[in-house]
């Protein structure tokens, strides 16, 4: 259990550690360097002590560093993927976190030699995203400890390999911390890392040579005690081992699993002090019993630190945890970060503002806005000293002078009739697992748009899982930004495949998918749909027996002709495109159904939105059709 010590406590004794914790950074970059200036802003809080060699420091990362490594499309770089360049980002971030320990210890009198820290390491299924060959690359080159407590080295052959040349990964690492005063007397403390098994589920068919205890293809909420008993095992047999030598040793669990299967671990392993969690995205502290969880939330919004003691007599006795935001840091000097200034260097062209994004008004008020371009083409001709009808009709005829003017007059008209002011940002963030979003809306409606003018003009919908969704977008958006959008799945299970389904079964599909969201609304993932509404409220009235109506009641489509919402045809036949990755799903009923159908379309997501902001000159416009009710 964490209580409250001092950072400056005069009496300290025994021994200290000091941990710095992220999880979940999901490759962003550009947020690191207020990550690391929130860092050097509260260095002597984070790591107190550092000058004592009673004192270990650790920077553990649990999990979710990188994801989807294999996507290329920087345009600075185009030769580098994302996993290269966010492997980059992370070597950069060790060494700047060790720097500011040395720079802080440096300025303490009569200092022994630093103790610089530690980067521990576990996996996170997003990191095996591109599969077991790039993570082991990372593992193998990079200054850190990778943790694989709940890895089956029986079923691992790439890993075992990789092991035997390399002393960095292991099942669990242990430190001794000598005694402030008792130089007889040496602490111990241990460190194990578990990821979330369900690979089969994250990444099918991606990870060779490298397999989990309990590898399943069984989404979180659906993982129970009983899924998880090898993973249990695998903690339980080192703790043993490590606690028969050293019984009073701190084990320290690092867990990509989420708070409620991490929970699970430490109710069958209760020797565990304390457990730094990722996965579930959320900052939370859950005391039970004598340990403690932290999750440490996502995408760098925040770090925490936490600090223990050693007493006198060798019991892991005190600590605290503190949590900092990151966003607080934003103006505190951090353009001229030298973590700020290589960024700019290197994402030179990224940087540049790609995308203009704006409300566009009403139809009825684009359509009078329409109305008074002769106006302005007039106004323009004016301007010109062009006052006579025909010779403006002779010089209107030569296409570039007209060409000109247009230009001119459609660019004065669209800033005096505002035609383009209002909403300038399409905000990503974890309600758009469970809830209507108009980034969601507008990107399916971007994406069937393509696919109906390059592809198939009879697809009536376009399913997106909002999983996959990882960025939002906004005003000015760079290249960087664009790239994020769709992220949140790996390269090898993006493409889109095309088929044709009947109401009943789009029915059929569309509930599984919101009964499942409703057991867990920010694990098991909602898909969005175009041209489709869907009453999640009602499908879980009906559901729970407080609602006597059909199902189908609660899925309503467009009519092709009136635009409007109408009840659906449970015989009519509709055309969608979905992703892969849900169709090879079979953990669930309605993919075996269907996926047969399906034909691949060779595109990504990706790829038909790059086409789109390509084909509307970058200039996106959010509709009253963004702004639906899509998932009531």
């Amino acid at each position: 259990m964490i209580n409250r010590i001092q950072g400056n406590d005069t009496a300290f004794k025994g021994a200290r550690v000091n941990i710095l914790a992220t999880a979940d950074n999901h490759g962003n970059i550009m947020r690191l360097p207020r990550l690391l200036k929130t860092v050097e802003n509260n260095a002597k809080e984070i790591f107190p002590k550092s000058e004592s060699p009673s004192t270990l420091n650790f920077f553990a990362i649990v999990g979710d560093w990188f994801i989807n490594p294999s996507k290329k499309g920087f345009v600075t770089h185009p030769e580098l993927s994302n996993g290269e360049l966010q492997n980059l980002a992370l070597l950069k971030t060790i060494d700047s976190v060790r720097l500011i320990v040395k720079k802080m210890v440096d300025k303490i009198p009569g200092r022994h030699k630093p103790v610089i820290p530690e980067t521990l390491y576990t996996m996170g299924n997003h990191c095996l995203d591109a599969g077991t060959s790039f993570m082991l690359n990372v593992m193998r080159k990079n200054p850190m400890k990778t943790l694989v407590t709940n890895v089956d080295l029986n079923n691992s052959p790439r890993l075992t390999e990789a092991m035997k040349t390399n002393g960095n990964i292991v099942k669990s690492a242990v430190f001794s911390i000598p005694d402030d005063k008792d130089t007889s007397l040496v602490h111990k403390i241990m460190f194990l890392g578990v990821t979330i098994p369900s690979m089969s589920f994250y990444n099918p068919g991606l990870c060779d040579g490298l397999e989990f205890f309990d590898n399943s293809n069984k989404k979180d909420a659906n993982l129970k005690e009983e899924d998880l008993q090898g993973t249990i095992e695998s903690v339980r047999a080192e703790v043993e081992a490590f606690k028969s030598k050293n019984p009073k040793g701190a084990v320290i669990l690092l867990s990509h699993m989420g708070g409620r299967l991490s929970e699970i671990v430490r109710k069958n392993v209760p020797e565990i002090d304390h457990i730094l969690n990722g996965h579930d995205h959320k900052n939370s502290q859950l005391n039970v019993g004598i340990t403690s969880i932290n999750s440490l939330g996502k995408d760098n919004e925040m770090i925490k630190a936490l600090n223990f003691e050693f007493d006198d007599e060798g019991n892991f006795a005190r600590g605290n945890m503190t949590p900092y935001f990151t966003e607080t840091t934003l103006a505190d000097g951090l353009e001229k970060h030298p973590f700020q200034l290589f960024l700019d260097s290197f994402f030179e062209k990224d940087l540049e503002p790609l995308v203009s994004l704006g409300e566009l008004k009403s139809e009825a008020d684009v359509e009078a806005a329409k109305k008074k371009f002769p106006q302005y083409v007039a106004l323009v001709l004016a301007r010109l000293g062009i006052y006579n009808e025909s010779q403006a009709e002779t010089l209107m005829q030569n296409e570039n002078f007209k060409s000109l003017v247009h230009s001119i007059a459609a660019k004065e008209l669209e800033e005096a009739e505002s035609v383009d002011k209002g909403l300038t940002s399409l905000t990503y963030g974890n309600e758009i697992r469970y809830q209507n979003s108009y980034l969601m809306n507008y990107l399916t409606s971007a994406i069937k748009r393509v696919i109906r003018e390059k592809h198939d003009s009879d697809v009536f919908t376009v399913a997106l899982q909002s999983s996959i969704v990882r960025g939002g977008l906004e005003d000015k958006a760079d290249n960087l930004i664009v790239m994020k959008v769709f992220d949140g799945v790996s390269e090898d299970l993006s493409n889109l495949r095309i088929g044709a389904v009947k109401g009943n079964e789009l029915v059929g599909l569309i509930v599984e998918n919101v009964l499942s969201n409703l057991k867990a609304p920010t694990r098991n993932t909602i898909i969005h749909w175009s041209d489709v509404q869907v009453n999640r409220s009602m499908i879980e009235a009906i559901s729970t027996g407080n609602l006597e109506a059909d199902f189908s009641d609660a899925i309503r489509v467009r009519n092709k002709i009136t635009k409007e919402f109408e009840p659906i045809d449970l015989e009519d036949e509709y055309k969608m495109v979905i992703g892969e990755k849900f169709l090879v799903k079979d953990d669930i009923t309605w993919p075996g159904i269907i996926r047969d159908r399906f034909i691949s379309l060779d595109r990504t997501y990706d790829q038909l939105f790059r086409e789109y902001i390509e084909s509307v000159d970058y200039k996106l416009h959010i509709t009253p059709k963004t702004k639906e009710q899509r998932i009531l």
